[in-house]
């Protein structure tokens, strides 16, 4: 995601962002920061709580349409955003939000709608953007009769009939059209690798050992002398190490998780990272084994505020520790905090 996003003087004479209140206001341009290049966000406890914003300020922007809601509630869309935001090809990277992107369409303004049947819809927002985003279009008309044929081809039940936008129309280079190519086959790559690294994970063991509450691990073969995956030796507080976790022998051996689960876990990471300043990888299985069990039992918005906490009482920490400490004691804050 990019670190600098840009706010137009359209945007802020806009009647619809003029008529917010002000905390509304600043939870937008929060968001419009926060969003990805397809103008995709996640809805964050963190910023939720810093600007003292709830379901009221999202409620209004959604009623001014300025964004779209999702089934999943956490996930807001930008609906100007392709106005309000130029991003040059060479940098852009498409939303891990594809479900959600699959559900838009693109009016001859540009902006984002969920109707497909809206007379201004010219197509589906995934081929537009697989087309290389143009808006440089000078002729609509074509491209809306395409939209309708293909359409009423669904409608129908013939699906055979329904076709893909034509290249020639958006006067696109292939560059980008192979880029997405090249992009889906790294990300194809990306997952194989760890289903593998997934699969070798059920020949190690973890045991935790530390005086302070287990802030440190230490990994032995599958055919060591222990007897179970995770050891049973408990810390000085008595408490088993595993079960803290919050990570189990089954979570383990059938990490295979749908896309919507998926998508939740890279959500956590950038709590996680957001909460204590790091930048901790997605592709540490030891994290996304916990964020996994912790999704089993918990709604996400509770494993972020535990997150949150976790930052708080830790204080500064490096990426060693602040690991250890989210493996050994997230589970614990989730529980203390649903208690209180």
């Amino acid at each position: 995601m990019a670190e600098r996003r840009m706010i137009s003087k359209s945007l802020l004479m806009d009647n619809r962002f003029l008529g917010l209140s002000n905390d509304t206001k600043t939870l937008y341009i929060y968001l419009l920061s926060f969003a990805d290049d397809d103008g995709i966000v996640k809805r964050s406890m963190m910023i939720d709580s810093v600007l003292r914003v709830d379901d009221h300020n999202y409620t209004a922007l959604e009623e001014n349409g300025l964004i779209i809601p999702d089934k999943n509630d956490q996930i807001k869309v930008i609906t100007d955003w392709n106005n309000l935001q130029s991003i040059r090809k060479d940098i852009y990277r498409q939303t891990t939000y594809l479900e959600v992107r699959s559900q838009l369409f693109m009016r001859t303004d540009y902006s984002y709608t969920k109707n497909p049947d809206d007379k201004n819809v010219f197509s589906s927002a995934d081929d537009w953007i697989k087309n290389g985003r143009p808006k440089d279009i000078t002729d609509f008309n074509p491209l809306i009769q395409q939209h309708l044929n293909d359409r009423n081809g669904i409608r129908n039940g013939d699906r055979n009939e329904v076709r893909n936008l034509s290249i020639d129309q958006y006067s696109t280079d292939q560059r980008s059209i192979d880029q997405d190519s090249t992009a889906q086959r790294r990300t194809d790559q990306l997952s194989s690798d760890q289903d593998s690294k997934a699969q070798q994970t059920t020949n190690i063991k973890y045991i935790n050992r530390s005086s302070n509450g287990g802030m440190g691990e230490i990994l032995l073969p599958a055919n060591g002398s222990t007897s179970t995956k995770y050891n049973n030796a408990t810390t000085e507080s008595g408490v088993n190490s595993g079960e803290d976790n919050g990570v189990n022998q089954d979570a383990e051996n059938n990490f295979k998780m749908d896309p919507e689960r998926t998508q939740e876990i890279a959500s956590l990471f950038d709590s996680l990272n957001q909460a204590f300043d790091v930048n901790l990888s997605v592709d540490d299985e030891r994290l996304r084994m916990l964020f996994n069990n912790l999704l089993n039992q918990y709604k996400i918005g509770y494993i972020e505020n535990g997150l949150i906490e976790l930052s708080e009482s830790a204080g500064s920490q490096n990426k060693g520790n602040v690991k250890s400490l989210v493996v050994n004691h997230l589970s614990e804050t989730v529980k203390s905090l649903l208690t209180n």
